[in-house]
């Protein structure tokens, strides 16, 4: 699924999806994002929280909380590119 200069809300959006790509999009009040998921994602602005990704690319000018439970993903195939995270959970 692709995803271009879209504005999305949500709890828990954009999970357990595989090859998400996101061009130019906004995340609003969004917790706990692309859950299981495989992204490439620019995001416009910031990311509330980000949970479990399964791999991929996150680009975004900020990720306030991050949260990969190793028994569960494998934080190697993850990228993110961001300015700066504020609290990150392992």
């Amino acid at each position: 699924m692709t995803l271009i200069s879209c504005t999305i809300e949500s709890l828990q959006g954009m999970c357990y999806i595989d090859n998400l790509v996101m061009k130019n999009c906004k995340l609003l009040n969004t917790t706990l994002a692309f859950e299981y998921s495989t992204v490439d994602a620019e995001i416009t602005g910031k990311i509330d929280s980000v949970m479990n990704l399964s791999g991929g690319v996150i680009r975004a000018d900020r990720i306030d909380e991050l949260i990969l439970e190793k028994d569960k993903v494998d934080p190697s195939k993850t990228k993110l590119i961001c300015q700066r995270k504020l609290k990150e959970v392992v």
